[in-house]
């Protein structure tokens, strides 16, 4: 009975242990923090073994169970720059010394990152927070090192390097950086290669300086030696491309294309997952110009590693760039299959559907692309040039901020910033994003040149001609600062310092029409079309394919009443720039004055053929038609137009019109006269055909006063006191209708108009 009983109690107590250690074990699973940890650890697990994605999505698990949690945010900052991604490593950064002020690392690698980016005083202020808390921090001296470099003081760099020596002298690193640091003055060269050998004995592992001394050995033209020890390098970190990227280019150096090339493509069949190899192998393609062998060494390589997104990817990228849309459509496709939201492929998507005119469907594509990956700098760069070409300034500006801030002193985005300033006239931004991108890249001289515009525009000369003096001292040769220069002195009323500066910019730059046609027009100002043309001729004599200083002759000449050189010099303009519509224009005024209306309609026929879309086009072609007396014809044209663009202003006037001047229906008529009203409400035209259409509607009060008021700028127009007489019959004033008929007769004698103001100055008696 006894043993019964101890039996029975030993399994309650097995159970009761069990559910105990359930229990537990239930309990450590909820625990966040031991969950968090674990999702850490796996994650660098994975990251020491080189899975960079997996190890990113681990710590993605760890920082879901706690947002906050600093040592996650460092992790998967260094994985982030482990993978090249450094935008969203310096976030990764930012995040983790917010959060932890005290982690020392991560603030040296903050100010790395930032010293690498030219931000030379932030980088100092994460150095002095780091020595604020530990005076005796040996990475944050050699981070000031780093940073005395940066700003040409090696004598106070070496210093710092030697105390971070100094408190570790078995860190490999400070002694490589040592070594560079003297190496500069060939004096040293022992010294130079002690801490090279001292640094590569302390880290085997390390193929750094074994990089820097082959760098050395090819300076000093030991090929031989430098070969060696890229070779070497490359045994010691087969992962690590730099070596392979300078070995390739020693190779290029000696003329060895085909060793250059296979380092390179070893390098792809090493790293098939490595986007970066793969670039390497296209740089190299297109630098020696090998385009053909590009396509067939990544299709080739594309076929033996067909699970390679990167080499794939960099496939479809060198078939864009041959122009081969078909395959490269294909292979997009293929990688579409499983990779349909990785924003590269998006953007490959994106810009195939541009090359085919779709550029409503590849906006769509990118706005979904920049939802899916909104911290993806190269989708919002591609999204914002999109959206600027749709006039869409406000999602352009808004994708240009953000790349800003995921790639900070990224120079595409502050020009496209800069840009949309100028289209702006937004002086306040502009300046602002000048002195941003002059903070980060003090040598970007494109900058000065927008902050000196901006300077100018709210005329701040003084400030404006310091800017473009650092441009002409920087940058002798550019000729936008000349060109700057000169309108600087055109605003300050200094004309002949404003044309010496406008030539300047001529000289560097020959194509240069803007200061070409301000220099024309300071000839014509001064009554000297002479010296216009002679500069004009002798400025094509020196670029003779230049289509825009044809159409500019042309227009000169018009000028002067040189119809029949305008022809011949707008017919050469089109040759040259068969895409410019100036020159069309020209070659048709040209040859209206000339009474010869026939050619310009087959011009503008053969335009529209090639520019189905451009509504102007087609409401010149229609005022060609008018001219000639063909109203059907003009009237389709209008219409045409308007189809193409309902905001075609002059073509909804102008078929408003005919519309009521050939008895069809006067509403109509009405809402499109009213519509050219609304978008040209200063123009005397739209005025007078709103009025003659009142007129036809009985509205005589309303007639009467566009019509006055349209006289008061287009005092000469015979079409206008006709109208204006007309209605003022209606309204009974018979001395003003009179006056304004007689008016008529005089400035248009032996036209319909003429005859119509007769026929009714006898009715009136």
């Amino acid at each position: 009975m006894f043993d019964r009983r101890k039996e029975q109690v030993v399994r309650i107590l097995a159970v009761a242990m069990v559910s105990l250690t359930l229990v537990f074990t239930s309990g450590c699973n909820r625990d966040p923090n031991v969950r968090k940890q674990k999702y850490l650890e796996s994650g660098k697990r994975y990251e020491d073994s080189g899975k960079y994605k997996e190890a990113s999505i681990q710590i993605s698990n760890a920082l879901k169970v706690d947002k906050n949690y600093a040592d996650a945010h460092y992790e998967m900052a260094k994985i982030y720059l482990k993978m090249n991604s450094a935008s969203q490593g310096y976030r990764e950064l930012l995040r983790t010394v917010d959060l932890s002020p005290t982690n020392l690392k991560a603030r040296i690698d903050l100010g790395n990152l930032l010293l690498a980016g030219h931000a030379v005083d932030r980088a100092q202020d994460q150095a002095n927070a780091v020595l604020a808390i530990n005076s005796n921090y040996a990475d944050a001296y050699a981070l000031e090192a780093g940073i005395a470099q940066a700003k040409g003081d090696n004598a106070a760099a070496m210093k710092d390097i030697q105390r971070a020596i100094q408190i570790d002298p078995n860190h490999a690193t400070y002694h490589t950086a040592s070594a560079l640091l003297q190496s500069g003055n060939p004096a040293n060269e022992s010294a130079v290669e002690a801490e090279l050998g001292k640094a590569a004995s302390l880290d085997t592992k390390d193929a750094t300086p074994h990089l820097v001394l082959a760098a050395l050995l090819a300076k000093k033209n030991d090929l031989l030696g430098a070969e060696q020890q890229y070779l070497t390098a490359i045994s010691i970190a087969p992962q690590n491309l730099q070596a392979r990227a300078s070995l390739a280019g020693l190779y290029l150096h000696v003329g060895n294309k085909y060793k250059a090339e296979q380092t390179l493509r070893q390098a792809v069949v090493d790293t098939p997952d490595s986007e970066e190899a793969a670039a390497l192998l296209q740089q190299f393609y297109d630098k020696t110009g090998q385009l053909d062998r590009a396509e067939s060494a990544f299709a080739e390589l594309t076929a033996k590693n067909p699970k390679s997104f990167a080499i794939k990817m960099t496939y479809a990228r060198v078939l864009f760039g041959r122009r081969n849309f078909a395959k490269a459509s294909s292979v997009a496709a293929e990688l579409s299959k499983n990779n349909a939201g990785n924003p590269q492929v998006q953007t490959l998507n994106a810009l195939l559907l541009l090359n085919t005119g779709k550029i409503d469907d590849a906006l769509l594509l990118l706005q979904k692309a920049v939802k899916d990956n909104p911290n993806n700098a190269q989708t919002q760069l591609l999204l914002a040039r999109v959206a600027g070409s749709k006039g869409d300034l406000a999602t352009a500006e808004t994708c240009l901020q953000t790349t800003a801030k995921l790639s900070p002193g990224n120079l595409e985005a502050a020009s496209g910033l800069a840009e949309i300033a100028m289209q702006r006239k937004d002086a306040g931004m502009l300046i602002d994003v000048a002195n941003k991108t002059i903070q980060q890249h003090p040598e970007f001289v494109e900058a000065y040149l927008w902050r000196g515009s901006a300077e100018a525009s709210r005329k701040e000369y003084d400030k404006a001609e310091a800017d473009y003096q650092t441009v002409v001292k920087n940058a002798p040769d550019n000729p936008t600062a000349y060109l700057d220069l000169g309108l600087l002195r055109i605003s300050q009323g200094h004309a002949a310092e404003a044309k010496a500066m406008l030539q300047k910019a001529l000289d560097k730059d020959p194509n240069s029409m803007r200061a070409l046609g301000l220099l024309v027009s300071y000839d014509m100002q001064e009554k000297q079309p002479a010296k216009a043309l002679a500069r004009l001729q002798a400025q094509i004599a020196k670029v003779p394919g230049n289509g825009s200083f044809y159409a500019e002759l042309a227009a000169l000449q018009l000028q002067t009443k040189d119809f029949k050189g305008a022809t011949a010099s707008s017919q050469r303009a089109m040759q040259l720039n068969p895409s410019d519509p100036g020159a069309v224009r020209v070659y048709t005024q040209a040859e209206v004055a000339q009474g010869e209306i026939d050619p310009a309609i087959a011009t503008w026929m053969k335009w529209i053929g090639s520019h189905p879309t451009d509504a102007n086009a087609m409401q010149i072609l229609g005022s060609l038609e008018e001219s000639k007396g063909d109203v059907a014809k003009a009237m389709e044209d209008y219409k045409k137009a308007l189809q193409v663009d309902s905001n075609s202003a002059v073509a909804a006037n102008n078929l408003a019109y005919l519309m009521i001047e050939n008895g069809q229906n006067v509403d109509v008529a009405l809402t499109l006269a009213q519509t050219a009203r609304r978008l040209m409400p200063d123009s005397p035209q739209t005025a007078d055909t709103l009025a003659w259409i009142y007129y036809y509607k009985g509205n005589y009060g309303a007639a009467r006063d566009l019509l006055e008021g349209a006289l008061k700028t287009s005092p000469d127009s015979a079409s206008m006191h006709f109208h204006l007489g007309m209605t003022y019959g209606k309204l009974y004033d018979k001395a003003d209708a009179q006056q304004h008929l007689k008016k008529a007769v005089a400035l248009a004698p032996n036209t319909k108009t003429a005859k119509d103001a007769s026929d009714a100055l006898a009715k009136l008696g």
